[in-house]
């Protein structure tokens, strides 16, 4: 019988989905109208990015490999095929997800949203190039300066004429050896190398070279006449070197060339307006008819885009090779201990990207711009361009509107540039990034910012009848922003395109055209469709909208339909005046403006305001800083303000960022919060393993000797399918269990290393209630809603929120210590820790879990300061610092602090009408 007999058809204008069993998914079918925005919802690791990602984007990008030929699939990656019994209606689809890290340290917001790829090509065609040395503007150089050049040169010795062929190009160049070898010159400049034109050595095809051929040869006093046609190439001709015409076969040979007033036209014919003087002290002095200094008379190849490139030899400055920052020790990158140019460039990438910002600076050649001196100095109305990489987008966008030209060719150039310069800056102030600086790296972007980037680009693309699938476009945005950001969303629907999101913000869930709420729980407990339907009109009249068991089922129409009353404790912790504080005066650093900011003891401080007005600045360039250098009072005095106090009070303190967690096969909650290590310990530790000699590192599924020999630790074997995806199989030797069999017959309490690893954490922190070293982090997992998650359970399957919990535990759990393993007692020290947006990918639901668990750090008597745009969690705060009153420069200013009640009363905070509302005022 037919399998998919019967298999419901498919709604009609929707992607039809039958039978989807993937990961916790309990074989679901849905129709998703195509056409709509339609929002995915649920608790975290209820199955919303396995529907979202781990289903449709996949299977999509799938089917579409599989219409290439079997030969360039095996060169694509491969994802992972879906179980599900039927998937009909899919379109193209395309996936805006998150990811903090945006390439190297080298990677700006303008060359990741490719602005800068526009406004090198601006610059290279109508900039202004000026001398470095003289600072005024180059001119073309005329044939009878270029002979008065040569002349002086050939009165202190020798000088070899050389004209350029290949520059910056790729390949083996064997044909250009050739045409030397023909037209009798008999050496060429090879990458700075004098090599013979015959017999020539192929150069490596994937590295850039540069190739010049000696024209001649000059000594002291020599004379000649050369025909001024030698060696000219005819025009017609598309190749980079000269060809052979009639008249060069009528000529003398190079070796009488010799008359310093004839030779340099032809060779400038050859060089296409360029060539190159080796003077008697072995110097290249170059010479051209395009561009010289009035006042030095030095010499400048044509403007070329790569020259604006700070990724490339030909752009960036050669003291910090492009990263605007260098060692504070060294001052300049020491490259001289590598064998090849290819090794200095790598590890001067991976040596500035693992620094801190303590020990790098500004660089001193360059001051940051990244740039070489040539570069920096070419001007387009007066503006040079490393004044254009510092402005914000919403300056440069006020920049390039105003621009013009009164020259009829140059606005002829600029008409198809500017245009694209222009959209992709409005579309980046559409998403509320207005506040970034162009020269902003792209490691430094936070999940949301980098993923609206990609929103952006995704707007300029004009793309229709495509699936975007996105993951929480609201992270790192403020309330007031949101209106922005779902107008952006609806505008891409209207272009005739369907959208998928994966949210849990009210205000966009209300904007979707269709809901489908995933649970009614997480992991295990989750993975059913407990909703699905319009969710039009439902907070105005909630009981005709959706049916009573609907409300009961659903946790998302529950956090629609319910508002929480704040503070949920009831009261909040009194602040008095004689209360002691964390103070902070004079923070200057990036956009704050000599600020004074007080954090009290002892209490819940959130710090709030829209994106870009410097709380992240305030909290890890100032009060991390400040915490740090307490415990050091010798450390040099911090730029970033003008003098802490209090901080002495403080025993240490834990950030909580957004980086993401191991995504390794073998990592998993229990190795991320070390509680692996004291279970390791304690088997070590019982009498069966002392017996046998077993120490800790026998239990690890990282190491050799106790770990199963098949699967190498992972309980599962992945199969390589050349073009087709890998497969995960179940491993037969260990049974899944990932450990060999003599590790597997230590037991406690029955149990191995193995059964213990795919217990859930609410049933090892059960287990292991004895031992307060295992069970306290264990019981504050459990405490944030991740109960339901195995020890084990490989990282790559967590959700964002699952994720991202994992992560604020184990830091948590860092500044907890233990003065009794036996007893049990916990003597807490007095910590600060500062979180930042720790609601990302969580639920309404969760997030009064993660307010409990701020509420029992505060009652330990720890100080816990947080980042977040989330109302629920400002409105559980004692103290709030708003900052503001916008993003970039016109942030940096702390418009109010004090209680929240205190905030409502401020006219000028753009926090002030959304506390309101969240507070019930």
């Amino acid at each position: 019988p037919n399998p998919l007999s019967s298999i419901q058809s498919p709604a009609p204008n929707s992607i039809s989905l039958r039978g989807a069993r993937h990961h916790n998914l309990k074989n679901i079918s849905l129709d998703i109208p195509r056409d709509r925005l339609v929002v995915i919802s649920g608790l975290s690791g209820s199955g919303k990015s396995t529907l979202a990602f781990d289903i449709l984007f996949a299977e999509g990008q799938r089917r579409f490999l599989d219409s290439m030929s079997a030969y360039a699939r095996q060169f694509a990656e491969q994802l992972e095929k879906p179980e599900i019994d039927q998937l009909a209606g899919l379109p193209p689809t395309v996936a805006i997800e998150q990811r903090v890290s945006q390439g190297g340290g080298k990677s700006t917001v303008a060359t990741v949203t490719e602005l800068w790829n526009f406004i090198r090509l601006l610059y290279s065609k109508l900039g202004t190039l000026h001398c470095p040395d003289c600072h005024v503007p180059v001119e073309k150089q005329s044939l009878s300066a270029i002979e008065n050049v040569l002349r002086a040169q050939l009165k202190k010795g020798s000088v070899s004429i050389f004209a350029p062929l290949i520059r910056a190009r790729k390949g083996f160049h064997t044909e250009v050896a050739e045409w030397a070898a023909k037209h009798g010159f008999a050496r060429l400049l090879v990458d700075g190398k004098l090599v013979p034109s015959a017999n020539f050595k192929r150069l490596e095809r994937f590295k850039e070279h540069n190739i010049d051929v000696e024209v001649a040869a000059l000594t002291k006093g020599s004379a000649g006449i050369l025909p001024a046609d030698f060696g000219v190439p005819p025009k017609s001709s598309s190749k980079p070197i000269p060809a052979k015409t009639e008249s060069s076969s009528k000529t003398e040979s190079p070796a009488a060339l010799a008359n310093p007033q004839t030779i340099p036209q032809p060779a400038l014919a050859i060089g296409k307006g360029l060539i190159k003087l080796r003077s008697p002290e072995g110097t290249l002095i170059l010479l051209s008819t395009h561009a010289s200094c009035p006042c030095c008379n030095r010499s400048f190849e044509e403007l070329d885009p790569r020259l604006f490139s700070f990724n490339s030899p030909h752009g960036w400055c050669p003291n910090c090779r492009g990263h605007g920052r260098v060692p504070k020790r060294r001052q300049v990158l020491d490259l001289s201990r590598f064998d090849s140019m290819l090794a200095a460039e790598l590890d001067a990438d991976r040596s500035i990207e693992r620094m801190e910002d303590v020990e790098l600076v500004a660089c001193p050649a360059c001051h940051g711009t990244r740039l070489n001196p040539t570069a920096s100095l070419v001007t387009l109305n007066h503006t040079p361009i490393a004044d254009i990489s510092r402005l914000s987008i919403n300056h440069a966008a006020d920049h390039f509107k105003n621009i013009s030209f009164s020259e009829p060719r140059s606005n002829l150039i600029a008409r198809d540039i500017l245009p694209e310069i222009r959209q992709r800056l409005a579309f980046l102030q559409e998403v509320g990034l207005g506040y970034l600086q162009l020269d902003r790296s792209g490691n430094t972007l936070s999940g949301g910012e980098s993923q609206r980037i990609r929103l952006a680009a995704q707007l300029g693309s004009n793309l229709r009848g495509v699936l975007y699938v996105l993951d929480e476009p609201t992270i790192g945005l403020h309330p007031r922003d949101n209106a922005a950001l779902l107008k952006t969303l609806i505008k891409l629907r209207d272009q005739g395109n369907s959208l998928i999101i994966v949210e849990h913000d009210t205000d966009t869930i209300a904007s979707a055209d269709h809901l489908i709420d995933l649970g009614p729980g997480a992991g295990r407990f989750g993975g059913n469709v407990v909703y699905q339907g319009p969710v039009i009109g439902c907070a105005a009249n909630p009981p005709a909208d959706f049916a009573a068991h609907s409300l009961d089922s659903s946790p998302t129409l529950r956090a629609l339909t319910t508002l929480l009353s704040h503070p949920l404790r009831g009261s909040r912790r009194p602040v008095p005046k004689n209360h002691p504080f964390l103070t902070l005066t004079g923070c200057r650093v990036h956009n704050l403006k000599q600020i004074d900011a007080v954090i009290p003891l002892g209490r819940l401080t959130v710090l709030t305001g829209i994106s870009g007005s410097g709380k992240s600045t305030l909290m890890h360039s100032c009060l991390a800083v400040a915490a740090a250098a307490a415990d050091k009072p010798k450390a040099p005095k911090s730029p970033a303000f003008a003098s802490a106090s209090g901080f002495e009070k403080i025993k240490a303190c834990y950030e909580v960022d957004q980086s993401p967690i191991g995504k390794t096969s073998r990592s998993c909650p229990a190795t991320y919060v070390k509680v692996l290590d004291h279970i390791r310990a304690l088997f070590a530790q019982l009498p069966d393993a002392r017996m046998r000699g077993f120490d800790a590192s026998r239990f690890s599924f990282n190491t050799d000797g106790g770990r199963c020999p098949d699967c190498k630790g992972n309980g599962r074997i992945k199969l390589e399918m050349d073009f087709l995806p890998s497969t995960w199989v179940h491993c037969e030797t260990c049974n899944g269990e990932r450990f060999n069999p003599a590790t597997l017959e230590v037991t406690f309490r029955h149990k191995n290393i193995g059964q213990v690893l795919a217990m859930s954490i609410d049933e090892a922190a059960a287990f292991f209630e004895s031992q307060p070293r295992i069970a306290a982090p264990l019981k504050l997992m459990a405490d944030t809603g991740l109960g339901y998650l195995q020890l084990g359970q490989p990282s790559p399957t967590l959700s964002g929120g699952e994720a991202q919990r994992i992560k604020l535990v184990s830091e948590l759990t860092k500044g907890r210590s233990v003065k009794s393993q036996l007893a049990g007692l916990s003597v807490p020290a007095k910590n600060l820790y500062l979180i930042e947006e720790p609601t990302v990918g969580l639920h309404q639901e969760d997030v009064q879990r993660l307010i409990d668990v701020l509420h029992r750090l505060v009652d330990e008597g720890h100080s816990v300061v947080v980042i977040e745009h989330h109302m629920a969690i400002a409105a559980e705060a004692d103290w709030i610092l708003d900052l503001g009153p916008e993003a970039g420069d016109a942030g940096g200013i702390i418009v109010a602090q004090g209680p929240p009640e205190k905030i409502l009363a401020s006219k000028t905070s753009r926090t002030a009408p959304f506390l309101r509302i969240a507070l019930g005022r």
